[in-house]
């Protein structure tokens, strides 16, 4: 009986506090997004976030087979090919390649259009690729990264 009623009591203290409450969340985690923080998912899959980075936004899923990290984020579009390089990501890809069509998709969601300038796709040539996105708006002082990882 006691080990019936300490069950009962932990499904129900789960049921009513749990660690992962929408009170604890992070306000730039997506709607939908996993239970994984923004810095553990960026170790899991060797992405970063450079200081000074404004309007970040992310959404992750992590299950058995790995972590899916989707981010956006601004900096000054002079920091670009510094942040591009640190993370590897040097070799171009198609706008309508798969891994380009993953990061298009998020970024659609976070109001990128291809006629708000100029957007180039890289990716890095890991197994398991990273691929971004660089949206530069004519005359713009910052520019917008969307970045697609899955480790």
């Amino acid at each position: 009986m006691l080990i019936l009623g300490l069950l009962g009591y932990g499904v129900l203290r789960l049921f009513l506090w749990h660690p992962w409450s929408d009170d604890d969340r992070d306000s730039r985690a997506d709607p939908g997004s996993g239970d994984v923080s923004l810095s553990k998912s960026l170790r899991l899959t060797g992405l970063t976030l450079p200081p000074g980075a404004t309007n970040v936004r992310y959404y992750v899923k992590a299950n058995m087979r790995g972590t899916l990290v989707q981010l956006t984020y601004r900096v000054p579009c002079g920091r670009v090919p510094g942040v591009l390089a640190e993370a590897k990501l040097t070799t171009p890809v198609a706008m309508d390649a798969i891994g380009a069509q993953n990061v298009r998709h998020f970024a659609e969601r976070h109001g990128w259009r291809p006629d708000t300038g100029t957007t180039t796709a890289l990716t890095d040539t890991k197994t398991w690729p990273t691929t971004a996105l660089v949206n530069t708006p004519p005359g713009a002082v910052d520019c917008s990264l969307y970045l697609d990882a899955f480790n």
